[in-house]
């Protein structure tokens, strides 16, 4: 009997880390989100004039868009990459100190 309350307040506490976890990572995909759309909106902001002598001499809306895309792409990616290679070694470490035997 003994076992299985062990058990039941184990089960308990790694459902309770489980939903922490995912309101961290909730909380840190909608604030690079926001960071991401600032810096967007800043850069297109500063480079309005920029957008519009390209505007004048032929670039189209297709290719201002796309454009656009290109540039949300080159902060988007390496972001992506850090986060990873930051991530991995930092939850192997929380993985190993929970866990250990």
């Amino acid at each position: 009997m003994g076992l299985l309350t062990t058990m039941q307040l184990l089960s308990t506490a790694t459902l309770l880390l489980g939903l922490i976890f995912s309101i961290i990572v909730i909380l840190f995909i909608v604030i690079s989100i926001l960071l991401i759309y600032s810096l967007l909106m800043i850069s297109i902001e500063t480079k309005t004039f920029e957008n519009g002598v390209l505007r004048l001499v032929g670039l189209t809306k297709i290719n201002c868009v796309s454009m656009i895309l290109v540039q949300s792409l080159l902060f988007v990616i390496p972001s992506i990459i850090l986060g990873y290679a930051v991530s991995f070694p930092i939850l192997w470490q929380i993985y190993k100190y929970i866990f250990k035997d």
